[in-house]
């Protein structure tokens, strides 16, 4: 009997399988109001996922170095920053990006909570993603 643990690969075992890669993009733009701003995002993949991951690419914050991301970083968790019309100069702010699936069809959104009653128009700004999808075999 072949021992394993004396192996360095074997392809007789079972290990993981790459499905499918998806990619594609987003925009965020419109308007916000006081309060929690919600955007939702949904793309149908080509077929139900076993298991899938799914990493963010956008901007950063650039202002204010509160976004420990490098300008152009991939993540899992976290925001992307969107510039707006407000006395400031266009001050980002955080949009944070969440995903769920259900079934084939994957629901992107992207929520920010702004503290302060104005009315601003966001500078329409584009985010990507990458899915893998992905099997045990």
């Amino acid at each position: 009997m072949l021992d394993i643990t004396k192996l360095l690969f074997s392809s007789n075992n079972n290990a993981f399988k790459n499905n499918n890669v998806y990619t594609g993009s987003f925009v965020i733009s419109g308007t916000t109001a006081a309060g929690t701003n919600t955007k939702t995002f949904t793309t149908t993949l080509l077929e139900t996922p076993d298991m899938l991951d799914i990493i963010f690419n956008g901007p950063t914050d650039t202002v204010y170095g509160s976004d420990p991301r490098p300008a152009g970083g991939w993540f899992r968790q976290g925001s992307i920053w969107v510039l707006t019309d407000n006395v400031g100069g266009g001050s980002p702010g955080p949009w944070r990006l969440q995903a769920a699936i259900s079934g084939a069809t994957l629901t992107i959104t992207a929520q920010l909570v702004q503290g302060f009653t104005a009315a601003e128009t966001l500078t329409a700004t584009t985010f990507s993603y990458r899915i893998v999808d992905y099997s045990i075999y």
